[in-house]
């Protein structure tokens, strides 16, 4: 019994406290990410710099976007008119057009020369008869009237859009 009630001499021990513990930890962890993002940053920085200067053309190409609002063929007649509209980030020039029936492949319209101009945010109607290719028809001709057409473009910077449509919505 003589074990149990005897006091044992304190020990005198130096440790540090979890709060400082998490203050130096905390500190270094910072510091050090700090320097990694602050690094990666500049990387990333220099990097989109440096795509400014390869390819200009090539890189505007990549914003240009056009959508077909409306294809209207006009009755009575071979005229269509194609209405445009420029959703990209940059000026878009059509430089040509062309209208292929579908079913039988017939190119009513052949690379058609436009050069029509669509600003930002902006649209426009491009006239477009379908005699330069074939002889007089009307959209009305049963031959006509019961197809679907292909209508394709291509504007300055070498992008191609493409369209289906029909006579009177047939």
């Amino acid at each position: 019994m003589k074990c149990l009630f005897t006091k044992r001499p304190p020990k005198s021990r130096r440790a540090v406290s979890q709060i400082m513990g998490s203050v130096v930890i905390l500190g270094v962890v910072t510091s050090i990410g700090s320097v990694i993002m602050f690094n990666g940053m500049h990387e990333i920085n220099a990097f989109t710099y440096d795509l400014t200067f390869h390819d200009k053309a090539k890189n505007e190409a990549f914003r240009e976007d056009l959508i077909f609002e409306h294809v209207r063929f006009e009755p009575n007649t071979n005229d269509m008119t194609i209405h445009l509209a420029n959703i990209g980030t940059i000026n878009s020039v059509v430089e040509s057009l062309s209208v292929v029936k579908i079913d039988t492949q017939e190119i009513l319209v052949n690379w058609a020369d436009t050069n029509a101009s669509i600003l930002i945010k902006d649209d426009i109607s491009i006239p477009l008869s379908a005699n330069l290719s074939v002889g007089n028809f009307t959209w009305n001709d049963a031959y006509y009237l019961d197809s679907e057409y292909k209508i394709s473009l291509t504007t300055s910077k070498g992008n191609f859009f493409t369209t289906v449509a029909s006579p009177f919505n047939t």
